[in-house]
């Protein structure tokens, strides 16, 4: 089962440097870069959910991730941070 955990800083980060509003979707997905660690994880705050495998509302977003790209994250918890340049980072624990 895929679980997603927000930190503080960066749902802060959503609302003051994204402008999210409260309820707006945040996709999470599979991205492809190349090389030889291929896929990456990728946010888009524009996107809404067509056929998700998982949405889970934390701080007033629904973070989802569709079912196309729930590969990547079976059975892991993701971690979304975010440090004081408004950086984010993901953390994916197995």
């Amino acid at each position: 089962m895929i679980s997603f955990v927000v930190s503080d800083k960066a749902s802060d980060s959503f609302k003051n440097e994204w402008e999210l509003e409260e309820g707006q979707y945040v996709r999470i997905y599979a991205k492809y870069i190349g090389g030889s660690d291929a896929f990456t994880i990728g946010i888009n705050a524009s996107a809404t959910p067509v056929d998700p495998a998982l949405v889970q509302s934390i701080e007033g977003f629904h973070f989802f991730v569709e079912k196309t790209d729930a590969w990547i994250l079976q059975d892991e918890l993701l971690q979304i941070d975010c440090n004081e340049n408004g950086i984010f980072s993901i953390k994916i624990s197995y």
